[in-house]
């Protein structure tokens, strides 16, 4: 049986626009914040689970006068922060009076912007009442994500953000298939009326097999 032109020509069209869709990329991890907030005994929540390039923010809301945290690794427990690969938040206060204090602090943003910074890390989150607080963080590795700008300590702070924790990748790849699933319908039904339309304009006697 021969195949008519016009099919042929709707079969490579369809071809066209599909086979884009199946050739892109991989989508990159989009960076997110993960708000962890500092009560009074605990934090919430007091785990976190991330991928490098995403950041984490811990925001004081222990509004006991007097009351400080400070969050930390101290690696060979010297009681300072000091030493390669530690850091800390330095002090952050429930309560914030601006006007007379502008250095006060009641967040404190830890980004993980390089591949070599994922690992297990175990803080701790020294409180002025001499209690302490024991604080676990996942930093899982993406090959995807590049390495960016450091940012540790006042720099970095800010009001607490809404976690950003939708799944990107998972919406494209539906909006993918949504679109080769329509595209499809539309060609398939281009190429029935082709069909039907060569099939009307056969001479009478005419075999199609032939």
């Amino acid at each position: 049986m021969t195949v008519p032109r016009r099919a042929a020509g709707t079969f490579s069209l369809m071809l066209i626009l599909i086979f884009p869709l199946f050739a892109m990329p991989v989508a990159a991890h989009d960076p997110s914040t993960y708000t962890v907030i500092v009560r009074e005994g605990n934090h919430s929540p007091n785990q976190v689970s991330i991928i490098v390039s995403d950041t984490v923010q811990y925001y004081n809301v222990d509004d006991r006068e007097n009351i400080t945290h400070h969050i930390g690794l101290d690696l060979n427990d010297d009681g300072d922060f000091d030493d390669e690969n530690e850091f800390s938040s330095g002090l952050l206060s429930g309560v914030c009076d601006w006007d007379n204090d502008s250095s006060c602090r009641r967040s404190w943003s830890l980004p993980f912007n390089s591949s070599e910074m994922a690992g297990e890390y175990a803080l701790t989150d020294y409180v002025s009442d001499g209690t302490e607080i024991h604080i676990l963080l996942d930093v899982a590795s993406d090959s995807h994500s590049p390495d960016i700008g450091e940012c540790f300590g006042a720099d970095c702070d800010e009001e607490p953000q809404a976690d950003l924790t939708g799944e990107l990748e998972t919406t494209q790849l539906l909006l993918v298939g949504g679109i080769v699933i329509m595209i499809l319908a539309i060609l398939l039904g281009i190429w029935i009326v082709d069909e039907n339309s060569n099939r009307d304009s056969l001479p009478l006697g005419y075999d199609e097999e032939s």
